[in-house]
């Protein structure tokens, strides 16, 4: 990571000016360790992103994922699906997009996009510089004690995450 973690709350990733889509966006730049010989990002280590991004996103809401542990609770995976759109390279800048999409009382699900800044064409006839989607991930958690049981997630938590969808200020 070149440059520190920023956050900001952000509406609508894709522009289709969807008012109710807020995502925290947690910026980086693809490390060496993370690529295979090809200077690609192994597919397996975009979870790792993911990893980082729902972090951010968890710290920024006033609830870090130390809370969780702290309680001797953990949010464990279910079921994951991914879509690979456009490779990333070491050293990319990117924009990971992550949003909570689903609160149940003991689960939840997130949202997760990656975007690339992409340069206008050289010919000049591209407006500004824009993003590219370049990978699409959906996480299905479930809150488990642990011992493995599953259980409630904390009433705190979901304040924090409702408080950060609304736009709300959460300080810890």
């Amino acid at each position: 990571m070149s440059e520190p973690l920023r956050k900001k709350i952000f509406t609508d990733p894709e522009g289709k000016g969807d008012s109710d889509s807020f995502y925290h966006i947690t910026r980086l730049r693809i490390p060496l360790f993370e690529v295979d010989l090809g200077q690609a990002l192994y597919h397996g280590n975009y979870y790792h992103l993911f990893e980082l991004g729902r972090e951010d996103m968890l710290r920024t809401a006033g609830f870090p994922y130390r809370e969780f542990i702290n309680r001797e609770l953990h949010l464990t995976i279910v079921e994951a699906q991914c879509k690979y759109r456009k490779f990333l390279r070491y050293d990319d800048q990117i924009e990971l997009y992550t949003q909570v999409t689903r609160m149940g009382r003991r689960s939840l699900s997130f949202s997760q996009l990656i975007y690339r800044p992409v340069a206008p064409p050289a010919d000049g006839k591209a407006k500004g510089q824009g993003v590219e989607l370049c990978t699409q991930c959906r996480l299905d958690m479930v809150c488990v004690q642990f011992t493995g049981r599953s259980t409630l997630l904390p009433d705190d938590f979901r304040q924090a995450i409702e408080g950060m969808q609304n736009n709300e200020s959460v300080n810890r």
